[in-house]
């Protein structure tokens, strides 16, 4: 990932707002081609079914020890390592992700069954220093646009990971490179890769 040569950490450690840089892990997951699909189907049915999935991503975050930071139309971002800590948390949101994309897969075939149409998601995965203030509690840095702007670049039922989590938990999972990603911002180009599997499960 190459980054402007603009020196945000240190803008962020002069706020004294009674706010705090934490090391956070950001989760990104957004359902496919949502809108469009809002268009096509009927109400009641779509809101049923994303419902259903809007229901999974709550559970499994939640399951794997992290918690919803924000929302964005159809997708929901989540936050690993906020209020607490804990080691692995890298892990857990990668886990989480690939729990989310079978299920997520399951539910598809349901709905294809029942309603004709299916759904899918994809996940974005980064971690890094971010400022959290504290009343309300929100979060702003570059965590969760590298994020966002990565699960965008994912495949359908896909989990990516930026390039500061591969090194962290490449004994942990197999990735695939992913073409290098150019994004607007401070932020030019992303190196990211795909989770292909788990190499062993650690909760």
């Amino acid at each position: 990932m190459t980054e402007r040569p603009v020196d945000a950490e240190d803008l962020l450690a002069r706020r004294g707002d009674g706010g705090e840089i934490r090391w956070l892990t950001m989760f990104f997951a957004d359902l496919v081609g949502s809108t469009a699909l809002s268009t096509q189907v009927e109400p009641e049915t779509y809101h049923l079914v994303v419902g259903r999935y809007r229901d999974q991503v709550l559970r499994i975050v939640n399951d794997y020890g992290g918690h919803i930071g924000s929302t964005k139309g159809d997708g929901l971002m989540a936050v690993f390592g906020h209020p607490i800590t804990r080691e692995g948390d890298v892990r857990r949101a990668i886990q989480a992700g690939l729990e989310l994309t079978r299920d997520v897969s399951r539910l598809s075939d349901q709905s294809k069954r029942q309603f004709g149409f299916g759904v899918d998601v994809r996940v974005g995965v980064h971690c890094g220093q971010a400022y959290v203030d504290t009343s309300p509690v929100d979060f702003s840095g570059l965590v969760a646009n590298v994020a966002t702007q990565i699960s965008g670049h994912a495949p359908p039922g896909a989990v990516v990971v930026s390039d500061a989590v591969e090194c962290l938990v490449r004994n942990d999972f197999q990735f695939e490179t992913r073409p290098l990603v150019t994004v607007e911002g401070p932020v030019e180009s992303i190196v990211h890769y795909r989770v292909v599997s788990e190499n062993r499960r650690i909760i």
